[in-house]
């Protein structure tokens, strides 16, 4: 389903990279869909980034949907470098995606790529656009973003260059993405922990 291709977009929640932990809610007109649990680690300046989820409530009723992504990728001076993308896909006894691909330069992967841009702005918060080679392990596209006027002086708004996705980072929260919104869904951040 489209809207699980949102918690890939969601891979942001950063905190400066410090690894942390933090929840998310996934809805569609005020109707919860999921919970989406992202974990970002670091051990020898190898960065993993893991995230889980899965319809809940009523919806599993309609649509019992579970994803598993990894991301294993280092951080330099000319920014993000993907390793590892993996991904995993069910929906109720059939497996959607079944994704593990291995990845070369500065590319970075569905999983990663906001959290691409929330260490960019954590570096230049006033940087305006965002440039990407993005490898979904079936192809690699490029991939832009650009900061937009917003008058929350704690929230930096960016969004998609075909305009069909918004992200707000918060300043406050070390750029962590609190709210995200593709078309009809939205993905608000619960909590998190560090």
């Amino acid at each position: 389903m489209k809207f699980f291709a949102l918690f890939l977009l969601l891979s942001t929640s950063v905190l400066a990279l410090k690894p942390h932990t933090a929840t998310y809610t996934l809805s569609m007109s005020g109707l919860k869909l999921a919970e989406v649990d992202i974990v970002l680690h670091k051990e020898n300046d190898v960065y993993t980034y893991t995230l889980k989820a899965e319809t809940q409530g009523i919806i599993t009723l309609i649509k019992n949907y579970q994803i598993h992504s990894k991301s294993i990728f280092t951080i330099n001076q000319f920014g993000m470098h993907s390793q590892r993308y993996q991904n995993f896909e069910r929906d109720g006894d059939e497996v959607k995606k079944d994704i593990d691909t291995h990845l070369s330069g500065t590319q970075v992967d569905p999983l990663n790529q906001t959290l691409a841009i929330s260490n960019t702005l954590e570096k230049n918060p006033n940087k305006k656009d965002f440039y990407f080679l993005l490898n979904d392990g079936k192809e690699v596209v490029k991939k832009h973003y650009r900061q937009v006027h917003n008058d929350d002086k704690n929230l930096i708004k960016v969004v998609s260059s075909k305009g069909d996705s918004e992200i707000y980072f918060s300043r406050s929260k070390h750029y962590i993405p609190i709210l995200i919104r593709r078309k009809e869904f939205t993905y608000r951040l619960n909590s998190l922990h560090y």
